[in-house]
């Protein structure tokens, strides 16, 4: 609560008036319900793991081409 006063005298000057309930529930919003997520089976496939290419310099020398 601020309470405005006189620097001097004490006295109070002005008392703001309390705000009302319409100003304190302004942002309050009614309750949505969540959307529900629906779980979904997932069929897992192994592959391989892809081995790095062999030969360095040709790739290294494709990556400064495609760098120019």
């Amino acid at each position: 609560m601020v309470t405005i006063m006189d620097m001097n005298t004490g006295k109070v000057i002005e008392e703001p008036e309390e705000y009302g309930e319409e100003v304190l529930n302004a942002s309050w919003l009614p309750p949505r319900p969540e959307p529900a997520l629906q779980v979904q089976q997932v069929e897992h496939i192994e592959t391989e793991p892809k081995a790095p290419p062999m030969d360095v310099e040709h790739f290294l020398e494709a990556v400064y081409r495609y760098q120019e």
